[in-house]
């Protein structure tokens, strides 16, 4: 064989190799989807919230907060309110409204003095 058989074997390796990684990747993905797909956006068993329907999505690194589903605002710990505010404290303020509607569409209550400074990060 010569030296342009074998670059274009290898080059036609590389090219069904990746369409097979890209085709198993997009399948992965519409699994993923459509096991976490619910009307209103989020279903609570990922961290990624969808605003208004909207595609465009965010990430809340927040799933220890998924413990809280269901719990009273004024029930709340403070250690536990701490981790609500660390969580409210490393996001961008104009993902705090996002946060505040998925954390609700999970059934999770803040606890009243994260309301409070939620309220104050929105004015």
């Amino acid at each position: 064989m010569n030296k342009t058989a074998i670059l274009f074997f290898i080059l036609a390796l590389i090219v069904v190799a990746y369409l097979l990684f890209n085709s198993r990747k997009k399948n992965s993905v519409t699994t993923e989807e459509e096991h976490h797909d619910v009307e209103g956006g989020c279903c609570g068993k990922h961290v990624v919230c969808e605003k208004n329907n909207d595609k465009e999505s965010l990430y809340f690194d927040d799933e220890e907060l998924d413990a809280y589903k269901g719990k009273q605002p004024e029930e709340y710990t403070e250690k536990e309110i701490e981790e609500f505010r660390n969580v409210l404290y490393t996001m961008k303020s104009d993902e705090v409204d996002l946060w505040v509607q998925c954390l609700q569409q999970r059934g999770i209550e803040l606890p009243t003095e994260i309301k409070e400074e939620v309220l104050l990060i929105l004015q």
